[in-house]
């Protein structure tokens, strides 16, 4: 099963809410720039809205780090398969090979199948009921795209500046997309313009969410970071997804995304569970 620890707030999560990327590698740094400067930012999301079209589905095997405000906690083998970014299944394994929990999300629904607790909890697709499953605060969708090592906008951005940034070399995007308020920061690599960090700020410019992909490896065009981590300075959240192995436009089957449970089991609405805190896991880990 997912393996707990506790301690103190995470200096970690505090100082990277107030430095950004700093501490994060950028093995982009020191190679030679790109043979032509870009200008505009619509090469960028030319290529992103290609790779979007290209992508039929993920398979993969990772393990996922959570660190909250007073505990940690390590899922050693979770299988990922996501679908059109339309759809996503979680599995967790525990040691032995024993099924610990089945999450199945789309755009609207979320459901999670604790079968050792003979529970199936049932709700919206929202970041508030992903926060109160599983322990991060952002929508299913969002994190589909996040597990690609895609953006979390469903829509690409048309407007916003844009530069190149010689010391990272990395292309630096900065703007919104209406009619969301957020502000966004979005860093590229300088050959394959592929995401490489995100950040997120409210209308207020409190930072709430950072990405950054690393450990990238090729699979026939599409660049697939192997390490993705989340962190969300304003609910004291860090989560690391390790991939272990991918597998991309195998034909996954629809029928995966259905949940089916034994019968007998407790259906719980989840918006009924208590509302997350900072120093609390979920009950799956």
């Amino acid at each position: 099963m997912a393996r707990l620890t506790c301690g103190a707030l995470s200096l970690a999560i505090v100082l990277l809410g107030v430095a950004g990327c700093q501490s994060i590698p950028n093995p982009w740094r020191g190679l030679p720039p790109p043979a032509t400067l870009l200008t505009s930012a619509a090469p960028v999301w030319e290529q992103l809205a290609l790779r979007r079209q290209r992508f039929d589905d993920l398979k993969g095997l990772a393990s996922v780090q959570l660190q909250a405000a007073a505990q940690n906690a390590t899922l050693d083998d979770a299988v990922v398969v996501l679908w059109h970014f339309e759809a996503i299944r979680l599995e967790g394994i525990g040691p032995i090979g024993q099924p610990l929990f089945l999450l199945i999300a789309d755009s609207q629904h979320l459901a999670l199948y604790a079968p050792q607790e003979g529970r199936l909890l049932t709700g919206a697709a929202s970041a508030d009921n992903l926060m109160r499953l599983f322990g991060i605060a952002v929508t299913p969708t969002a994190l589909q795209y996040v597990l690609m090592g895609d953006v979390p906008l469903t829509t690409l951005p048309n407007t916003g500046a844009f530069a190149y940034r010689v010391r990272e070399n990395l292309y630096l995007w900065q703007g919104q997309v209406p009619p969301q308020p957020q502000s966004y920061r979005i860093w590229f690599e300088p050959y394959d313009l592929h995401p490489v960090r995100f950040e997120m700020d409210d209308a207020s410019g409190q930072l709430l969410l950072q990405v950054w992909y690393e450990e990238f490896q090729r699979f026939e065009g599409f660049m697939v970071p192997y390490r993705i981590t989340l962190v969300q300075p304003a609910v004291g959240r860090r989560v690391v997804w390790q991939y272990k192995d991918v597998q991309l436009n195998t034909g996954v089957p629809p029928a995966l995304f259905r949940m089916r449970v034994p019968g007998g089991v407790v259906r719980v609405a989840i918006e009924d569970l208590p509302a997350p805190e900072a120093d609390t896991m979920p009950r799956i880990w």
